[in-house]
């Protein structure tokens, strides 16, 4: 009886201990967590997922039509000319990235980077430079689970609340 009782024992401790193990599915362990580098400007997001198996997983990051860029024309020694900036509405950037997973995870990132569409400066030796950025209503899709996260906006330079 004694004997039994040790053995049931030892079964539960260790059906207890499996239960608690193992995951079902893919599952992040750290993030989707957002920064915003104010030198470049870019939007970037942080994550671990693990449960994944051997297939890729594509992750998506979109931001939304009010997101705006702010340049500026500086000269050589990086004094603004008189003038106006040049305001870029970012109206819904997106990137993708698919990454394979390494023993069933995935530790990566993910940015939108401010793009200026054309308007440049006039004049030689003025240099075109990022002054402000405001990212609104960005969203973070992972395949592997089909959802859709929204992230917060981060604004950086001049007019920012």
């Amino acid at each position: 009886m004694k004997h039994l009782s040790i053995l049931t024992i030892t079964m539960i401790a260790l059906s207890s201990f499996m239960a608690t193990t193992v995951w079902a599915g893919p599952h992040f362990i750290s993030g989707p967590t957002a920064s915003l580098d104010t030198t470049t400007g870019d939007y970037v997001v942080s994550f671990k997922e693990a449960g994944l198996g051997s297939t890729a997983v594509t992750y998506t990051l979109t931001a939304g039509t009010g997101t705006l860029f702010t340049f500026q024309c500086f000269t050589k020694s990086n004094n603004m000319p008189m003038g106006d900036p040049n305001g870029v509405s970012g109206s819904g950037e997106t990137t993708f990235v698919s990454i394979t997973p390494h023993n069933g995870q995935i530790n990566g990132s993910i940015s939108l980077a401010p793009e200026q569409d054309g308007a440049g400066c006039q004049g030689g030796g003025l240099v075109l430079k990022l002054i402000a950025v405001d990212w609104d209503s960005v969203t973070f899709t992972d395949s592997a689970t089909g959802n859709t996260i929204t992230l917060p906006d981060a604004c950086s330079g001049s007019g920012c609340p």
